[in-house]
């Protein structure tokens, strides 16, 4: 897979039924448990908690989804580090998905969810910025704006975990939708992602032309990718 293929996802499409919304992020959720995607960012937080040595962290996921991986960074997070999770969604359905999934779990750690844009980002500041299976809906230009939003909030650290473009990827992507849900919007968008998104090369060079250079990338499995730049 030399090139991208970026087309429309269907659960980037506004006017996407709710019913079928939610059932695609649960599938989503199911998705992110066996690719231990919470566990990865947590463990990168925790790098950089040790780093600045810092007991505390004010933590901010961009385009959340379901709220599972902030869920989880909170869990993997408490007793360890002190932290405030927030994340943001564009979708009215997400957030309310989120927020009524976090009612349910007992998080010690505040965990909450709010509707915002990314390329219209709130005038405030958090130690680590991170997203997870979000800049590969964007065209490079777009992609390029999101991680300088992230860049421009983020007064630590940021960090991106996504899909490495492959045809590996696409295979696992494939097969592993199929069996994880039935959902016919995660089955569409989920080999969809491993062919628009970045290798690890495009995204580092992405990064450096929104001004963080020095990135560091380490690739987990399966056919994933975590860059983080540190402030």
């Amino acid at each position: 897979m030399k090139s991208r293929v970026l087309v429309p996802e269907l659960m980037d499409d506004p006017a996407i039924d709710p019913v079928e919304h939610r059932r695609a992020l649960k599938g989503l959720r199911r998705v992110n448990r066996l690719c231990r995607t919470g566990k990865h960012v947590a463990d990168d937080i925790l790098k950089v908690a040790a780093k600045h040595s810092r007991n505390s962290m004010r933590v901010l996921d961009i385009g959340c989804g379901s709220g599972d991986v902030a869920c989880e960074v909170a869990k993997r997070l408490d007793g360890r580090v002190a932290c405030e999770v927030v994340g943001w969604d564009i979708s009215p359905t997400a957030v309310e998905t989120a927020s009524s999934g976090v009612a349910s779990k007992r998080i010690a750690a505040s965990v909450r969810f709010e509707q915002a844009d990314v390329f219209e980002p709130k005038d405030m500041t958090f130690d680590i910025v991170y997203c997870c299976l979000f800049l590969h809906h964007f065209s490079e230009e777009q992609a390029v704006q999101v991680l300088q939003s992230m860049k421009r909030l983020a007064s630590i650290a940021v960090l991106v975990d996504d899909l490495v473009r492959s045809r590996w990827g696409w295979m696992l992507a494939q097969a592993g939708c199929q069996l994880l849900s039935r959902s016919p919007v995660v089955h569409f968008d989920g080999p969809q992602s491993v062919r628009a998104a970045f290798t690890e090369s495009e995204a580092r060079s992405l990064a450096e032309k929104a001004g963080m250079s020095s990135c560091v990338i380490r690739r987990h499995w399966p056919e994933r990718y975590l860059l983080r730049w540190d402030a």
